[in-house]
């Protein structure tokens, strides 16, 4: 080996031997540190520390980094850089030439013999440097680590490593950072969060669990967060901003905190640490839809008519039909007008159709060219439009110049948009002796609209003390036109409107408008609370006013018709008068708002408007005319002797339709009389007692004799209501037994049926009802009201099946008949003519026992609505409870 080839050598073995010395140095002053972070390490990769409770994990923590601290600052202090003494002395300690430290040495004489002997002894130490091994170090490595703990931990660690896989590098970082605020309490901290998703959602509340992901929410829902805490944690949102709050403390000594969710966002609770965290993700509120179905068309009565349709994803709470002028006003083009659109059903439906029919005819462009487009809402207040339709609106028709006059002056006030101009100050107002001039010329300012009002005002009403008979009429003219020409504003100007159109109606149709208007009122407030789920006592006023309304209706009418000439109708034993005849008697029409009223108290909504509309309509078709009988009367009221023109064979269809009817309204009082004992209450029968007698049948009248002529049978039901309920359903079944007997063969005609009551009669359902009457009779004598009342339904269910085929009969055979004589075949209600004894079977009118088997399935429904605890149970009843 040259000499340069050997020292290159020996820099390699100086520089591997140090890193041994150094290496062993390190095991030297480390080992103690070395054997805590490998114990550590072991430990929390084998989950040592999340087998620790959250407050013994937080304390072991600080005291494990102080140790390793401690440790580490002694390590450090014992640490000694190995010397290059010690390096040297490592390799010169396998060779007597000590080649090492003897390549440094220098010779003492430089002479020419001595010089080559010094370069054949370094030749000689050269070539010992590659004999030399780098030192083991197994007797200090014995002596340092005897058990081979350095070799052991490592492996331990790398196995553990293994054996956690994925799990391990989260081991050590929840090794590492424990619940610090545990040392406070917060590990028994509970959060309580629930989401309250907006009303119109129909959506029940989220219960927030820990570890939920991704939560899917309705955009715009409330979450609710509530926890026991010393101090108020922070409530942090990450969505599009960052948005961070404190809770709130409750009276009760509670946090609380409320956050509402508009987009995706992240939420957390924050106290020493995260104490709770949710993702959100909203679900998008989408733009209701709505569309006509049928274009806008004038209806009856100059009501505006069509048919729409709409949807929304959560529900349409409102339709409204908004009205711009064609060719719009300049000082006011985007002027629009909407109308609210009644909604078939309650608010909040997400698939509706239905068929509108609107009075705009006191609109302020009545009678003008409009475009007209439908105006759909939701919950969330976003709204949606259909397609615009040209129309032109309906206006009222007035005959009489003055109720013209009067229309005109009102519509120029209401069209007309420019508001009053600018009055100038007056500062000398208020001084002693001054005169306000300004006050007195207010409708200078006005615009040219109320200015053309005030003046035709004036002109109509220039002494019209002497020619306007009408001096209610003229006085409100007169109080219209004083109001114009002190308004010192638009709004105040347009307060003439309702007296103007008052006005108009009263000199155009009389005080029967006026009963109208407040009838139409009452219907339409009823209507919107039961659509809109008013509470109880709300819709009992409301009841009660429709009642009212509708009774001075009815008698307006009658004072109409009297006034024009036609006599007064009779009156029946309830002293309601018999307005539409024997379609409409007075007993019929307080049968029909009972029923109204009834289904208004069970919460039956739906039933309660259609029964509110077809009651409505009854009234404001009724029409009263002249008989057609012999003298005059009211439409319906048949002339005496009338019944002896008719053919025989409807004339013994309707004498026996008379009779079924009586027994049809006397088995429908014995059933409420009947469900009455059964609950413990008084009967119906004029405030007596189950079983009282009376001396005064109550339907004995005209006609209802004791012998057995045409529609004067004996025992007529409403004779002798008293005694027991056995005894009346006995009789009942007595009078059916006999009509059975009188009309043994059904169908038939001629000479061999004639002159019976009951020839038409259907033998075997006559039959059937007797035996259900006698069931019931059997079950009261027994005392088992129960059962009674399901056989007395079953014969009032017959008996109202029998008489609407014997009305399709006597309808059919007297329209014929009516046809041939060239007559109107419609009653007063503008129903086709049916048998006398029609019942009011137009409209279903629900019986006592039905409306209380309502009642008592809706309080059961409500009672476990309040009582279900699983929040499916509850959608569920929430759901019957809104179609119920």
């Amino acid at each position: 080996m040259d000499q340069g080839e050997g020292l290159n050598t020996l820099g390699k073995k100086l520089a591997a031997t140090r890193r041994r010395l150094t290496l062993l140095a390190l095991g030297r002053a480390w080992w103690p540190a070395f054997v805590f972070i490998a114990g550590f390490l072991a430990i929390a990769l084998a989950g040592g520390f999340d087998r620790l409770s959250s407050f013994l994990a937080a304390l072991i923590l600080p005291l494990l980094i102080l140790t390793g601290i401690g440790l580490c600052w002694m390590s450090w202090r014992r640490y000694r850089r190995p010397a290059e003494a010690d390096v040297v002395r490592a390799l010169d300690g396998q060779s007597e030439l000590r080649p090492v430290s003897s390549l440094t040495d220098r010779p003492a004489d430089p002479a020419a013999g001595p010089a080559s002997l010094w370069r054949a002894h370094r030749a000689r130490l050269v070539a010992e440097i590659g004999n030399l091994r780098l030192p083991r170090l197994a007797a200090e490595w014995a002596a340092l680590d005897p058990y081979r703990v350095r070799y052991i931990v490592p492996v331990v660690v790398v196995a553990l490593a293994l054996v956690a896989g994925p799990a391990a590098p989260g081991r050590i970082l929840r090794a590492l950072s424990p619940d610090l605020g545990a040392l406070a309490g917060a590990d028994k901290m509970v959060v309580e969060a629930w989401v309250t998703p907006p009303e119109h959602t129909g959506r029940a509340p989220v219960f927030l669990q820990a570890g939920m992901k991704d939560v899917r929410v309705p955009v715009g829902s409330e979450i609710t967060l509530r926890t026991q805490a010393p101090s108020a944690p922070k409530l942090i949102l990450r969505g599009d901003k960052r948005k961070t709050m404190r809770f709130a403390q409750t009276p009760e000594g509670a946090f609380e905190a409320r956050a509402r969710i508009e987009g995706d966002t992240r939420l957390t609770v924050n106290w020493w640490g995260e104490r709770a965290r949710w993702n959100f993700i909203v679900l998008p509120d989408e733009v209701p839809l709505i569309a006509f179905d049928s274009p806008p068309a004038p209806g009856q009565r100059d009501q505006v008519e069509f048919k729409w349709k709409a949807g929304d994803d959560y529900g349409v709470t409102a339709v409204e039909l908004a009205i711009r002028l064609r060719v719009p006003h300049p000082a006011a083009p985007e002027a629009e007008d909407r109308v609210p659109v009644p909604m078939p059903g309650a608010p909040g439906a997400r698939e509706l159709s239905a068929t509108a029919q609107l009075d705009l005819t006191r609109h302020r462009w009545a009678g003008l060219p409009v475009d007209v487009r439908l105006v759909a809402r939701d919950g969330a207040g976003q709204e949606g439009f259909s397609e615009s339709m040209p129309f032109i609106l309906p206006e009222k028709l007035f005959l009489d110049p003055l109720a013209q006059a009067a229309q005109e002056a009102r519509v120029t006030v209401l069209r007309e948009p420019r508001p009053y101009a600018e009055m100038p100050r007056n500062d000398q107002a208020l001084t002693d002796g001054a005169i306000n001039t300004a006050a007195t010329g207010r409708l200078d300012a006005a615009p040219e609209g109320v200015r053309q009002a005030a003046l035709m005002l004036d002109s109509v009403t220039y002494r019209g003390e002497m020619f306007i008979n009408d001096l209610g009429a003229f006085m409100g003219l007169r109080m219209a036109l004083g109001t114009l020409q002190t308004a010192g504003t638009k709004a105040e100007a347009d307060a003439v409107e309702p007296l103007l159109w008052a006005i108009a109606l009263k000199l155009e149709h009389g005080s029967v408008a006026d009963a109208r208007a407040r009838l139409e009122a009452a219907r339409a407030a009823l209507e919107r609370a039961l659509r809109e789920g008013a509470p109880e006592e709300e819709i009992r006023r409301l009841m009660e006013a429709f009642r009212d309304a509708a009774n001075e209706y009815l008698a307006a009418k009658m004072a109409e018709a009297m006034a024009g000439g036609l006599d007064a109708p009779e009156q029946q034993q309830d002293g309601q008068a018999q307005a539409g005849g024997d379609s409409l008697g007075g007993q019929d029409f307080e049968d029909m708002l009972n029923a109204l009223q009834d289904l208004t108290e069970t919460g039956a909504a739906e039933q309660a408007r259609q029964l509110l509309s077809d009651i409505t309509n009854l009234l404001e078709n009724l029409e009263f005319q002249r008989g057609q009988g012999q003298g005059d009367g009211m439409p319906g009221e048949q002339a005496d002797g009338e019944d002896s023109d008719l053919p025989p064979e409807e004339q013994e269809l309707t004498d026996a339709m008379r009779r079924l009817s009586e027994i049809l309204r006397e088995q429908r009082q014995l059933n409420d009389d009947t469900l009455a004992q059964q609950r413990g209450e008084q009967s119906g029968q004029s405030g007596q007692q189950p079983g009282e007698g009376t001396d005064q049948g109550e339907g004995t009248g005209e006609g209802q004799e004791q012998d057995g002529g045409p529609g004067q049978g004996t025992g007529t039901p409403g004779a002798g209501r008293g005694g027991s309920l056995a005894e009346r359903q006995a009789e009942l079944g007595r009078l059916v037994e006999e009509l059975a007997r009188r009309g043994g063969n059904s169908g038939q005609t001629g000479e061999e049926g004639a002159g019976q009551p009951g020839a038409g009669l259907d033998e075997d359902a006559l039959r059937a009802i007797l035996e259900a009457q006698r069931r019931a009779e059997r079950a009261l004598q027994g005392g088992n009201e129960g059962r009674a009342v399901m056989d007395q339904e079953r014969a009032t269910q017959m008996l109202s099946e029998l008489s609407r085929e014997m009305a399709e009969q006597i309808d059919q055979m007297r329209a014929n008949r009516l046809g041939e004589q060239g007559q109107n075949s419609n009653d007063p209600l503008g129903r086709p003519l049916t048998g006398a004894g029609n019942d009011g079977q137009g409209v279903e009118i629900p019986s006592e026992s039905e409306r209380q088997r309502a009642k008592d399935i809706l309080d059961e429904l409500r009672r476990r609505y309040g009582e279900a605890e699983d929040e499916e149970e509850r959608e569920y009843l929430r759901r019957l409870l809104e179609r119920f």
